[in-house]
């Protein structure tokens, strides 16, 4: 199956499972509607080329007509386990220019494009559409290519002819690769055969199924998925929701018979608030440093392309050329010192967020208080207070409370045994001292002043390893800007020897190919941006909420008499906290 559409519905699910346990309870809540989060797949290309077929081979959907003689002549949406599928009409000829306009208005917000031709692949008109919508449209970065009904083609859907219609598209596609644009090969009508097929002859529904290239298909959306972290998308609403239920939560739950534990409670739903709005706020502003970059590399594509076709030679365009091709290096490289400085100077926040927490009078007192009364702790609280305690701080607390109180052996063997429990948590700062990385070293210094602090900016410096081959930045030179050598000279080619319309049509051409090469860098700029927060910011802080949760549960869990309703909400939302990591690690 199709992974975003499972994980779709099951953040769909999980959502009405959560707003009807609320209406249940008579908990007023407002969640607003927000039709930009959902995920949008759109199927666009050539008339009759099957994309009706296709999308009824992928959702499953029988309402949906398909056929020789059906034709789709406006855009038809389809909800699918939370996602928009929308079938566009197909470009055929000049005769429909609506056909194109109807399109187009769809597109603009596509998620996933699947552009759909037939074995006979791209006529002239096809083909123009095709680099509009790519180019002009800046979409092949969101494009998948499919090449359907396979079966008419001479040797099947199989992979000599694969390799063969494989080779024809390079001149087409260029200056994108098939791989670039993800193709994929199918016969969907195959498929829906093959359902027909199972419970009468089971062998012939797996030669079908085979044949379809349905299963490839799947792998193919779903590698694009994760290449794009589209799922992420999906986290905004459950993120809304486990607000809800965290004021619902302290409003239901019973206070404990100690107030010492409600407070360490509290202390640690500080804790966790801190950490989820800081993950969220990194991400964002990580996400509009390279989105910034990308849309001036866009902006210096359009400024490159105007510089063919101007009269100076060979030798000067190539020059000019690679100074864009260095300004497009220096924003790379500015968006990722950005960002890096925006994930030391935001950790260096946290950690000192964190220890204003830590180092208030009450929060203080109220580590002495629990050391005080330590053995009379229920079991579930005192391994949250070993935990969550920072030994070194907690000693000097002890034993300058001690000494001002003139009650130097007030705790007797029992302060003992917590000092020696608590000193566990040392070995924190050793993790912290063997995973520091240059990079991360100002995050992890302004973090590690307490034991909550230094777990986050510990998991830092261990992303910053496992990112360290991007830290440097996007590298350019991967065929993303290769409009040198001899594309230059094809380029230069035309302008002697052809007529003025080939000229005029080769030139719109070239142009076309220039600014494909800027987007290009521009799309990888963005999907690189997606892993550098997964990596140094999701995957850090995500590890020490797990560890904040889980010992807020463990207060919770020892507390009586708390009603079903409250146990229905923290329930809900440690399955919310549990499917936002899910979606974050998508891959």
């Amino acid at each position: 199956m199709l992974k975003i559409a499972e994980y779709s519905s099951a953040a769909k699910a999980l959502k009405e499972k959560t707003l009807r346990a609320l209406d249940e309870a008579g908990i007023e809540y407002e969640l607003p509607q927000r039709q930009s989060d959902k995920i949008k797949l759109v199927f666009a290309g050539q008339y009759s080329a099957g994309k009706s077929t296709i999308i009824k081979m992928l959702t499953g959907n029988e309402s949906i007509a398909t056929g020789a003689e059906i034709t789709t002549q406006e855009a038809h949406s389809y909800d699918w386990n939370g996602l928009e599928i929308t079938d566009t009409p197909g470009v055929h000829t000049t005769l429909r220019p609506d056909h194109d306009e109807i399109s187009y208005e769809a597109i603009a917000s596509a998620d996933m494009l699947v552009f759909v031709v037939t074995n006979e692949l791209f006529d002239s008109y096809i083909a123009d559409h095709f680099r509009k919508l790519a180019i002009d449209k800046d979409k092949a970065g969101e494009m998948i290519l499919v090449v359907n009904k396979m079966d008419r083609a001479a040797k099947g859907n199989t992979p000599e002819q694969q390799e063969i219609i494989r080779e024809g598209l390079k001149e087409v596609l260029a200056p994108y690769t098939p791989e670039q644009l993800h193709l994929s090969f199918l016969d969907a009508q195959s498929y829906l055969d093959s359902l027909e097929e199972r419970e009468s002859d089971p062998e012939l529904a797996d030669e079908l199924l085979a044949r379809s290239g349905y299963n490839e298909f799947v792998e193919t959306l779903n590698a694009f998925v994760s290449e794009k972290s589209l799922s992420v998308k999906l986290t905004t609403e459950l993120y809304m929701l486990d607000n809800i239920l965290d004021k619902a939560i302290i409003d239901l739950q019973p206070k404990s018979s100690d107030s010492d534990i409600d407070a360490l409670e509290e202390n640690l739903v500080q804790q966790r608030h801190l950490l989820m709005d800081t993950r969220k706020r990194i991400g964002q502003e990580i996400s509009d440093i390279y989105a910034n970059g990308s849309a001036s590399i866009r902006d210096l594509g359009l400024d490159a392309a105007t510089i063919y076709g101007n009269s100076f030679d060979q030798e000067d365009f190539e020059e000019r050329f690679n100074r864009y091709e260095k300004q497009v290096e220096g924003i790379m490289g500015m968006c990722q010192q950005e960002a890096d400085d925006t994930v030391r100077t935001r950790l260096a926040e946290l950690g000192e967020n964190l220890d204003d927490i830590d180092n208030t009078e009450f929060t203080q007192n109220l580590k002495v208080r629990l050391v005080d009364k330590y053995d009379s702790l229920p079991d579930n609280v005192k391994k949250v207070f070993v935990a969550a305690t920072n030994i070194e701080t907690t000693k000097e607390i002890v034993i300058d409370s001690l000494i001002k109180s003139g009650l130097t052996a007030a705790f007797g063997d029992s302060a003992d045994a917590v000092l020696k429990a608590l000193s566990t948590t040392g070995a924190s700062k050793r993790i912290i001292s063997e995973s520091i990385e240059e990079g991360s070293e100002a995050a992890i210094k302004a973090a590690t002043r307490t034991g909550k602090a230094a777990t986050v900016a510990s998991e830092a410096g261990k992303a910053a390893k496992v990112a360290g081959g991007v830290q440097k930045g996007v590298k350019i030179g991967s065929g993303a800007m290769q409009v040198t050598g001899a594309m230059v000279e094809m380029l230069f080619l035309v302008k002697d020897g052809y007529d003025e319309k080939f000229q005029r049509e080769a030139a719109q051409n070239n142009r076309r190919i220039i600014r494909s090469s800027f987007n290009s860098s521009a799309e990888s700029l963005e999907d690189y941006s997606k892993k550098y927060i997964q990596e140094k910011v999701n995957k850090p802080i995500e590890k020490s909420l797990a560890s904040i949760e889980g010992n807020i549960r463990e207060i919770r869990d020892s507390k009586s008499g708390r009603s079903e309703q409250c146990v229905k909400f923290e329930k809900l939302q440690s399955e919310i906290g549990d499917m936002i990591v899910r979606l974050h690690s998508i891959d």
